[in-house]
């Protein structure tokens, strides 16, 4: 798995998931989805490390406050195809 990407990569995508994530008025996955995900999808993967994505480098985790978790943001998806995007 490649490393990480930088700080400026990281911050790049952050600012562009949390205004996409607010333009479309900030809808929210549910606390069993959150659950669902990062059991079934995340923690298994192996670009997942210590409540991070290395591929994205995105926190992911059991946070119910979106800006403070990927999976939270009902906008968005995994980087590498695993879910995602059909939810809202």
């Amino acid at each position: 798995m490649n490393k990480q990407p930088n700080i400026f990569n990281q911050a790049f995508h952050y600012t562009q998931a949390l205004s996409h994530w607010i333009k479309e008025d900030r809808p929210v996955r549910s606390e069993a989805d959150i659950k669902q995900i990062l059991e079934t999808y995340c923690k298994p993967c192996e670009a997942y490390e210590k409540g991070g994505c290395r591929s994205c480098g995105c926190r992911v985790n059991l946070a119910t406050t979106a800006p403070f978790n990927k999976i939270a943001m009902a906008t968005e998806k995994c980087p590498l195809g695993k879910w995602g995007g059909d939810e809202k």
